[in-house]
């Protein structure tokens, strides 16, 4: 007799085992029928395996997935019905039912489903969010942000649900509910201020997200707890109100006694942000008060650079930046001296350091660019190449000793500086890169033409390098079949004097290829380069006739629609005729769509027509 129960409980496992298995291959098909979007046959399979297991919640869940699809909400009505009756206690289920009745259109009875739960008496706080996700899915915000409110009432973790809030209201654009909850969660949990931030600035661009969260921030702001403090100085500093700003950090770096380095990352960013003023501020304040600390020397760098990138944003302001080409004249400021002075500071104080070779760098730029005392500029950056090879520096300090070799007219030298930039560990690849290009057109001005092809070749290995535009017109020019060597020397000896500024005389030897019909390429480009020697020493009548009749080639010259786009720069902002620098902008749009000097050229175009008495 026990053997003939255990022969039956055997086969009864085995039946039961085979069946599940059949089950479980029948759900691996209808789910791969509804990840394909072939919903009604996923629908059979399913309706047969709830046949077979009404209590199954996870085919009822593929019931209401697929009936949802296929818009059979009727059916599904009558399933969850069912499995409420049976199941009275299941959230999932009101939750479905509700979601069902919503998409039907019966918006109340979808409210009354979903509430239904909550008339017990000790409900479980984590099923108001259960249902508040089956609201959201339908879009049903307001029902949601209820839910949301009374689970955060009764539940013992509050925080998580002024998290699920604040992301509602910002959704719902209530930004000031929203920042309200945010303060909440920054009083009693103030572990969570990065997930805060985030969450805060995920949304700060929408329309008056930033005024209204600035306002709530400002009120609840507890200034014992830095929490808020961060938050605040980093809203301040999204609505440019810098210097509110400032306060905050300077009463931040107090209170954790960092000795600047709050002050130090804010006096960074306002550089990056070209606050160059305030920026130079602070740095100050921080060798001023702390004179001890690690970060001193970096401080009194950074005020240096602060008052050098102000001296270059005014000096920038007196270049005819619109040229392609213009003189190098000495640039007279009052700021000049302070600057200098200021990294002579660093210089004296830091010897041998990587903030005095960057500040005897910063110095001979200033002695090359502004002052034009090359011997000076030459002497410093020598100092820095000779004394620290090893210096990040020492990479920049080659590059403008080549490119002051340049403007002297000494190639050799000139190409000896580069090269030795390929030699630094130190160097980063952009400035390899740099200096390669350098390389190529040192080599193309002294007329060897195979070493100038071999190095602008390797710069165009990496296209998106700057330099990588400016190589592929020098390969094209080096070409054998569209130029012939003589012509092509003549080329880069016109080239190598306007490197020089030399223009008037680049002047006269483009002037020959430009009037040689026989120079091919060389020919177009060399006509468009005299208009732009003349252009460079004002000579605007002049430069306006030669670019006019370059133009007036149209397809047949490939430069065309530079000379278009650089009558549109002379009448704009040499001659001041505003009407004939639209005209020609427009005339760059019509004729070359395509130009690489098209998008700026719309861009002129609307200056000009928003242009006071335009």
């Amino acid at each position: 007799m026990k053997i003939k129960i255990t022969l039956i409980v055997s086969i009864f496992l085995m039946v039961s085992a085979y069946a599940q298995q059949r089950n479980e291959q029948k759900l691996s098909l209808a789910q791969r029928y509804e990840q394909l979007g072939e919903y009604n046959s996923a629908t059979k399979i399913y309706e047969e395996l709830y046949e077979s297991d009404p209590t199954n919640s996870q085919y009822i869940s593929s019931l209401y997935r697929v009936y949802t699809q296929l818009k059979n909400y009727a059916a599904l009505v009558n399933i969850l019905d069912e499995r409420l009756k049976q199941a009275p206690d299941d959230i999932d289920a009101y939750g479905m039912l509700g979601s069902t009745y919503y998409l039907m259109g019966n918006e109340e009875k979808a409210f009354e489903v979903w509430k239904e739960p909550f008339q017990a008496v000790n409900v479980n706080p984590v099923f108001y969010r259960l249902i508040a996700n089956y609201a959201l899915e339908r879009r049903a915000f307001e029902i949601a942000i209820e839910l949301y409110e009374e689970g955060k009432r009764v539940s013992n973790d509050k925080v998580i649900y002024s998290f699920d809030l604040a992301r509602l209201y910002s959704i719902t654009m209530q930004f000031e509910k929203a920042a309200q909850e945010y303060c909440y969660i920054l009083s009693n949990e103030p572990s969570q201020q990065n997930i805060v931030e985030t969450r805060v600035f995920e949304n700060i661009n929408r329309p008056g997200a930033l005024d209204a969260t600035l306002k709530v921030i400002e009120n609840c702001a507890d200034k014992n707890n830095l929490n808020f403090s961060y938050l605040l100085a980093k809203l301040y500093t999204e609505k440019k109100s810098y210097q509110n700003a400032y306060e905050i950090y300077l009463n931040i770096d107090e209170k954790l006694s960092s000795k600047g380095r709050e002050l130090y990352n804010f006096a960074r960013q306002m550089f990056a942000e070209k606050e160059y003023k305030l920026a130079a501020e602070i740095f100050e304040t921080i060798t001023d008060r702390y004179f001890d600390s690690p970060i001193v020397s970096q401080a009194f760098l950074g005020y240096a650079r602060s008052l050098e990138a102000s001296l270059f944003e005014e000096y920038e302001k007196t270049l005819p930046l619109w040229k392609p080409y213009f003189p190098m004249e000495k640039f007279q400021s009052e700021k000049t001296e302070e600057v200098l002075s200021a990294f002579n500071v660093v210089i004296n104080l830091y010897k041998h350091s990587e903030p005095a070779y960057e500040s005897i760098l910063r110095t001979a730029v200033i002695e090359f660019y502004l002052l034009k005392d090359y011997e000076e500029a030459q002497k410093l950056l020598k100092i820095i190449v000779s004394e620290a090879s090893l210096s990040k520096n020492s990479a920049e300090a080659y590059l403008e000793l080549g490119n002051i070799a340049m403007i002297e007219g000494n190639p050799d030298e000139a190409e000896k500086d580069f090269s030795a930039i390929l030699k630094l560990r130190s160097a980063s690849d952009a400035q390899k890169n740099k200096a390669v290009y350098k390389l190529g057109k040192v080599n193309f001005y002294q007329g060897q033409f195979d070493e100038a092809k071999k190095y602008l070749s390797e710069v165009l290995a990496n296209l998106k390098d700057n330099s990588a535009n400016d190589a592929i017109e020098l390969l094209l020019l080096l070409n054998p079949q569209m130029n012939d060597s003589s012509n092509l020397l003549t080329y880069a000896r016109a080239e190598f004097l306007a490197e020089q500024k030399k223009f008037e005389e680049a002047a006269i030897t483009y002037k020959k290829l430009a009037d040689n019909q026989q120079a091919f390429i060389l020919h177009s480009i060399a006509a468009v380069k005299y208009g732009e020697m003349l252009l460079a020493v004002d000579n605007y009548t002049e430069s306006i006739s030669v670019l006019e009749g370059v133009a007036a080639e149209g397809e047949k010259n490939i430069y065309a629609d530079k000379a278009v786009y650089l009558l549109g720069k002379i009448n704009q902002y040499g001659i001041k005729n505003y009407s004939k620098a639209e005209e020609f902008y427009q005339k760059l749009l019509a004729d070359f769509p395509k130009s690489i000097y098209a998008d700026d050229a719309r861009a002129q175009i609307l200056l000009l027509q928003n242009k006071p008495g335009s």
